[in-house]
């Protein structure tokens, strides 16, 4: 039986280094984020019985009358033998996106996913329709929210806001971000300090000092063939 665990084409290490940062964002007073557990369930196939994470046979080199394990050996062995004979999890649904929390010194909220991909581009179809509405309900009272984008084959790093995420679907055709549109109309994270990598807090700052805290300054320019309107009106003069 062939089974995946999702969250390695979310980009798992960019995960790790998300949750680096936002360590340090800690550790600074700029901000507490954390990243959401994950529901879901663990998978048995047919005739198997439930029971919990066996460990291999263990041979006692002991000449006690009553062998002991230590707890370092102890966990040894079950990380070892843990990759050979994983239960099989499998995330359910969730509304809430990855990361959550609270910006210094206003305690203003924070909610967004992480995404990295190696394409030039940013596929809607890793942009859940869940996780969509949640960020944009939490916008109108005031969040930060949206996706937070590794191009990994650049090394950069762009916060994408909720709010245009959304404008973008409404008007635009296409149904992926180019990496020319981030480049030219959104702020790289510049590099910080210590575990602070991508300081994508300092590129919303910039982004928000540009359009507004709403992005209600952002003007959406993108070639014609791209518009939605444009195209509809050509398929109706074809």
């Amino acid at each position: 039986m062939n089974l995946k665990r999702r969250g390695a084409e979310t980009g798992s290490s960019f995960q790790e280094t998300v949750n680096r940062i936002n360590e340090g964002y800690e550790r600074a007073g700029r901000a507490y984020i954390t990243r959401k557990a994950i529901p879901g369930k663990y998978l048995i196939e047919r005739g198997e019985s439930r029971r919990g994470l066996s460990l291999p046979p263990i041979d006692f080199a002991s000449s006690e009358a009553q062998p002991r394990l230590s707890y370092a050996d102890l966990c040894r062995l079950r990380e070892g033998h843990k990759t050979a004979n994983w239960r099989r999890f499998a995330p359910e649904s969730k509304a809430e996106p990855d990361y959550g929390g609270a910006i210094a010194p206003e305690g203003r909220a924070i909610f967004f996913d992480a995404k990295t991909t190696r394409r030039k581009l940013l596929d809607f179809d890793n942009l859940h329709a869940h996780q969509i509405t949640f960020l944009e309900r939490a916008a109108r009272f005031g969040a930060v929210s949206g996706f937070l984008v590794e191009f990994s084959a650049s090394a950069e790093v762009y916060f994408l806001p909720i709010q245009i995420v959304v404008r973008w679907r409404e008007e635009i055709a296409r149904k992926s971000l180019p990496y020319r549109f981030f480049a030219e109309h959104l702020t790289p994270a510049p590099q910080g300090k210590g575990l602070i990598i991508y300081d994508y807090l300092k590129a919303v700052e910039e982004q928000e000092r540009l359009y507004g805290r709403s992005y209600e300054g952002f003007v959406l320019t993108v070639p014609r063939a791209w518009s939605r309107r444009n195209a509809a009106a050509d398929k109706t003069n074809s």
